[in-house]
């Protein structure tokens, strides 16, 4: 008989699971957590919303939500690799076209350059554009000898353009300022009118090829505008160098004075200053800047830049692969020093041995040729695949070549995105 306060001899069973509890389901290991709407996942959706979740499930047998999330990934990296190919192939076709057309760049090709003596010398310039005068009958003598491409505007009396007859430029004293006066510079005008000399001079238009000017031989009373080269000195010399109260002949004269190169933001002020620097490159006009125009510089400074980056992507894939065939290729694959050689040791008490257990672990003694044989890991990744596919995949990796001693396969199936 028990005493009170004592345990009794009797063993007695403690309180078991009943019926009600015996029916819950076991707590899934993985609990499936809402995806939070990273941009990632916004953009997949947008990208996809013509493929509603009811037609992936009724059409795409994909009942899922986690099945269709990871399709509408999958659609939206297919459209990043569309729009990075599309971006690809419009810098290399369709930039130049953009931002240097052909007309562009034939024109630049096209230029006589001042100076260029390359081919028999005898070439002028009159209101920009070449004229060979080598066989010219000159009808006027001059004193001197033009160089290759000099701008002889100056030298004939040129009709004043329409350009500069608007209404705009009417208190403009350079707009129709004669400048065939005996104090321009050149005693006049002795070559008389552009078009009548052109003519009897026998004076051959080169194709309407332009005089090209590089910025070191804008002199001065030469400035550009626009990338039109013009020559003012007639008109300089004319008046004097003494500008009157405009705001035209303010903006020449500190062109002139203060060696102002590029004058174009001067002739951007207003409406009536754009109308000028029409009629002044009509009047003047020299020639042309032989240099590249921004957009033309800028496609050819993208593809210098492309080919270097490109370049060095395939000198270093070479020369990494040339080092790793030379240099690191034989030690990963050596054989290692038979001291250094440790045997394979597993566990004999494994369901998969056949074996009995024993207390401690067993040796398994290897031949020769698999004692040599390196350890090697090969990792397969899976996302939203099916049974058949992955059963293809541990079916190729369990028929290699590769030793079955030294060949573990794991095959971890999170269950939290399931394939078709």
């Amino acid at each position: 008989m028990a005493i009170r306060g004592e345990r009794g001899g009797t063993l007695r069973r403690n309180r078991t699971l009943v019926r009600t509890e015996r029916g819950q389901a076991a707590t899934p290991m993985i609990k499936k957590e809402k995806r939070k709407l990273t941009p990632w996942v916004v953009y997949s959706k947008i990208i996809t919303f013509w493929a509603p979740g009811f037609l992936l499930a009724k059409l795409g047998k994909m009942p899922d939500p986690g099945m269709q999330q990871a399709w509408r990934e999958k659609i939206a990296l297919v459209s990043l690799i569309v729009l990075i190919c599309g971006a690809v192939v419009y810098l290399t076709i369709f930039l130049p076209m953009t931002f240097c057309p052909q007309s562009v760049a034939k024109f630049q090709s096209n230029i006589f350059e001042l100076g260029d003596k390359s081919g028999d010398g005898n070439v002028i310039g009159i209101k920009g554009k070449a004229y060979s005068t080598a066989q010219a009958k000159w009808q006027s003598k001059l004193d001197f000898t033009p160089i290759p491409g000099q701008d002889m505007t100056p030298y004939f009396s040129v009709p004043m353009p329409k350009s500069c007859t608007s209404s705009k430029l009417k208190n403009f004293r350079a707009a129709q300022f004669d400048v065939c006066k005996p104090n321009n510079g050149n005693n006049g005008c002795p070559l008389g009118d552009v078009d009548k000399a052109i003519k009897d001079n026998n004076f051959k238009a080169m194709d309407k090829r332009p005089i090209g000017y590089d910025w070191s031989d804008v002199k001065p009373g030469f400035f550009v505008i626009n990338g039109h080269v013009l020559n003012l000195t007639p008109y300089l010399l004319t008046v004097n160098k003494s500008p009157s109260q405009d705001m035209l002949d303010e903006a020449i004269f500190a062109a002139a004075n203060n060696s102002l190169v590029d004058a174009s933001l001067l002739f951007q002020r207003t409406s009536s200053m754009k109308a000028a620097a029409d009629c002044l490159i009509d009047r003047f006009l020299a020639g042309e800047l032989a240099k590249d125009t921004p957009g033309c510089f800028a496609v050819n400074l993208f593809n210098y830049a492309a080919l270097a980056v490109i370049g060095g992507i395939v000198l270093t894939r070479f020369f990494m692969a040339v080092i790793f065939q030379y240099f690191l290729s034989w030690q990963l694959v050596r054989r290692p020093p038979r001291s250094k050689v440790r045997p394979l040791s597993y566990n004999a008490a494994a369901p998969w041995n056949g074996k009995k257990p024993q207390t401690g672990g067993a040796t398994a003694n290897l031949g020769k040729g698999e004692d040599d044989e390196l350890f090697t890991v090969m990792l397969v990744t899976c996302y939203s695949e099916g049974e058949d596919s992955i059963r293809g995949t541990c079916d190729s990796l369990c028929n290699t070549d590769f030793s079955d001693a030294r060949k573990v396969l794991f095959i971890v199936a999170d269950g939290i995105i399931t394939g078709s």
